[in-house]
Parts: C-alpha cells; sequence; structure tokens
C-alpha cells in the first residue's frame, strides 16, 4: 500500500520453523500453541492480524526498560491497524478495506506459509529460523517458562537514547494518522475506500516529514 510499516509488523511478514528430523514432530495442536516455535509464530501472525496488544506483548521478549516500550509502541500501531481495517470493512467491505489498508487475508496467508515452509534447528532453548530460498538472516526465538518468544533484540540494532525517542516519536504519529482515518471512516467522510486511502497516504507522509531527524553528536 506505499506506507512504510513498524520492524514489528515486517517481522509478522517474515516468520517461520520446522523442526530437527531426529526430533519428533509436534502434533497439529501444538502448532496452534507458543510450546513449539512454529506454534508461537503462527500465534504472533494472528495476534498483528487481531491488533491483540495483550498477545504481542506475551509473544515479545522484552529484558528491558527501552524494549518493553519498543513493543507497546509496536502493538499499538498493530492495534490501530487492524481497527482502521474493521472500520474500512464496515463502511466499504471486504474488497473496499484491501483498497484502504491492503489484502489482510493475502498477507496473512503468506506469512502462515512461510511458517510452515521455514526450517528451525532447536538447542535446548534456543530455536535458529531460516527462510527457505531467502537471503534474509536467520534469527531465533527464546524458550520461557515452557513457550517460546521472539526477542525483541532480533527485531534490529540496538538503539541510543535519542534514536529510541525517535522511533517511538514517529510511532506515535503513525498511529495518531491511523486513529484520525479510523475516525473519517466511521464518520462518512469519505466517499470511497481509494480516497481513505489517498488521506492516509497523504497524512502519514506529512507525518513523517514533520518528525525532527536524529543526528550523530557532533554532526
Amino acid at each position: 500500500m506505499g506506507l512504510a510499516k513498524p520492524l514489528i509488523l515486517l517481522l509478522a511478514l517474515a516468520c517461520a520453523d520446522a523442526a530437527l528430523a531426529q526430533q519428533t514432530r509436534p502434533s497439529p495442536a501444538d502448532e496452534s500453541k507458543a510450546t513449539t516455535p512454529r506454534g508461537a509464530l503462527h500465534l504472533l501472525n494472528q495476534a498483528m492480524k487481531q491488533g491483540d496488544i495483550a498477545a504481542i506483548k506475551q509473544l515479545f521478549l522484552a529484558t528491558t526498560p527501552s524494549e518493553r516500550r519498543i513493543v507497546e509502541a509496536d502493538a499499538g500501531m498493530a492495534a490501530a491497524l487492524a481497527q482502521l481495517r474493521k472500520a474500512a470493512v464496515a463502511r466499504f467491505g471486504e474488497g473496499g478495506a484491501d483498497v484502504v489498508t491492503g489484502d489482510s487475508a493475502a498477507g496473512s496467508a503468506e506469512s502462515a506459509a512461510r511458517i510452515d515452509s521455514a526450517e528451525i534447528t532447536i538447542e535446548g532453548d534456543t530455536a535458529t529460523v531460516v527462510y527457505k530460498d531467502e537471503k534474509e538472516a536467520p534469527f531465533v526465538l527464546k524458550k520461557v517458562n515452557g513457550e517460546w518468544k521472539v526477542p525483541v533484540s532480533e527485531l534490529g540494532k540496538p538503539l541510543d537514547p535519542a534514536e529510541l525517542e525517535q522511533r517511538l516519536s514517529e510511532l506515535a504519529a503513525q498511529r495518531k494518522v491511523m486513529q484520525d482515518i479510523t475516525r473519517d471512516i466511521e464518520h462518512a467522510r469519505f466517499a470511497t475506500a481509494e480516497q481513505a486511502h489517498q488521506a492516509w497516504q497523504r497524512r502519514f507522509l506529512q507525518a513523517a516529514t514533520s518528525q525532527p531527524t536524529t543526528r550523530p553528536a557532533g554532526g
């Protein structure tokens, strides 16, 4: 849809698992639980689609106050996107909602297929995920109290305090744009789904360009 996405949403489209050949494959029931790496990733995929803040927080491993703030902000973004999608479906139908937010069902199905086809090596409480036929770097999941979680550190390089504040400010601005567009859709301020989509793009770009850029010290 031409809009930038927070790292957590990109991760939701990127996750996956397959047990070692010598290990017993989990039952189908386990594949929908966080007791297996694949199950945790399927749950994360669904939580992102549904905007389930509590589930998203549960499926990420945040070990510092900064990491918890990142998860909180990104989970809020997912919730705002889910509410926008819900409003668009109510106003324009499923097809119109796809115009506004992108094809949510197709994206979720693609993520689920990648989860099913990827490979994971499990060693103790660490699972390493590798995508088939893709150049993306492997990432890990950690097992905590019997459940698998994605460490926030896997989302990218650590941010210094200034970068963190800028990132959180950007996410807050993006979330507000989505909330405003949601309200406008609910109040029938757009005649068509395309108008709503264009307004979202325009306001998103305005919010992005209004954010101050963090510069290195002494730069």
